[in-house]
């Protein structure tokens, strides 16, 4: 997807049809803002949104069980 216009419907109409309880929580993912989406209380997916300049130019939604295992507990890094 490309442009306002089209993220902007996705949000608001498409992404909300089925019936369930979505909820959406601010999180950091790999370092950038993103939202966690939750469906009846477990994880559906991640948003993770790239910024520049002070522009969302890109976002990415994973939902992928396998990807999304270590999402509910921090990673240690170390240098």
């Amino acid at each position: 997807m490309v442009g306002v216009g089209p993220v902007a419907r996705l949000l608001a109409v498409g992404w909300w049809k089925r019936d369930a309880e979505r909820s959406l929580e601010p999180v950091q993912i790999n370092g950038g803002p993103g939202l966690l989406v939750r469906v009846d209380g477990e994880i559906d997916g991640v948003l993770a949104v790239r910024v520049e300049n002070g522009y969302v130019t890109g976002a990415y939604h994973v939902r992928n069980p396998e990807k999304l295992s270590r999402v509910e507990r921090e990673t240690a890094v170390s240098r």
